[in-house]
Order: C-alpha cells, then sequence, then structure tokens
C-alpha cells in the first residue's frame, strides 16, 4: 500500500481518491542527491547510487521506482546502504532492455517523503537512460576526436 501511495504522489499512476495525498511537489533538499552517469551500457551493470543525508534513525524506507522499455509499470526495489550510500545495481544481462528510466524516494518516520531527481519545481523528473553498445560508443567517441 505504501508503493502505491508513493507512486501516486509522484504523480505516476493516477487515482481519484479524497484519501490519498496531493501529488508533488516534493521538498527540495541538498540530503538527497543522486548524480546519473552520463552513459549506460548494454553488456554491463550499471550502478544507481543515492546519497542521503539524513540520520539512519530518521530514515524509514529508501526505494528506486525502476522501469524499463519493457515493462508497462515501475517496480519498486527497496535499498540498502552500501559504503555510505544507498544502491541498485541494473544488471542488463539479467534484464535486457533498450532504455531505462527510474527515480528515487525516501520516505522518513515523521511520514515525510522525499524524492530524486526533482526538477526545479519540485516534481519528480526520472532518469532516462538509452544502454548503448560499447563498441560503437568508444567508435564515436573516436571520430568525434578527430
Amino acid at each position: 500500500m505504501k508503493s502505491l501511495l508513493l507512486l501516486i504522489a509522484s504523480g505516476l499512476i493516477q487515482i481519484s481518491n479524497p484519501d490519498l495525498p496531493q501529488e508533488g511537489p516534493f521538498p527540495i533538499t541538498p540530503k538527497v542527491f543522486h548524480h546519473p552517469k552520463s552513459v549506460v551500457f548494454n553488456t554491463r551493470p550499471y550502478n544507481m547510487d543515492l546519497f542521503v543525508d539524513f540520520d539512519k534513525n530518521e530514515i524509514e524506507s529508501v526505494s528506486i521506482f525502476l522501469k524499463t522499455d519493457a515493462m508497462d509499470k515501475y517496480i519498486e526495489f527497496p535499498l540498502k546502504i552500501i559504503r555510505a550510500r544507498y544502491r541498485h545495481q541494473f544488471n542488463p544481462l539479467i534484464t535486457p532492455a533498450k532504455t531505462i528510466e527510474y527515480f528515487f524516494v525516501v520516505s522518513l518516520n515523521d511520514h515525510s517523503i522525499y524524492a530524486a531527481p526533482l526538477d526545479e519545481n519540485g516534481y519528480i523528473s526520472a532518469v532516462k537512460r538509452t544502454l548503448q553498445d560499447p563498441a560503437e560508443y568508444f567508435k564515436r567517441k573516436l571520430s568525434q576526436r578527430r
């Protein structure tokens, strides 16, 4: 149920129910930070890291919502801390995809919700990446240098 509320709050699912929270905006804060990689290869695992600057005792849950071009809906993956960051590893060899989209949601014990990445108005701006063939990518990069 909590996952459904987070998806509704993020505006990704439209359900008309007066008891559900309004969709966004989420608070914009440097306490929740994600820097996406510019290139994702279709032959290598891709780490999606989220840095959260809240005390561990304040955090109820941290999740990534991910979907590929083969999926209709986002799937929630709960995250755990790995080396001072929350990490999800996407492996295109296990889950083949041409494109991926994802965003993060942090829920605190006081029922506040934070998300990343956000646009300038505080609405979720999901990261969208096209998986690239590494050989083709580096051929293009090499030809651009010449």
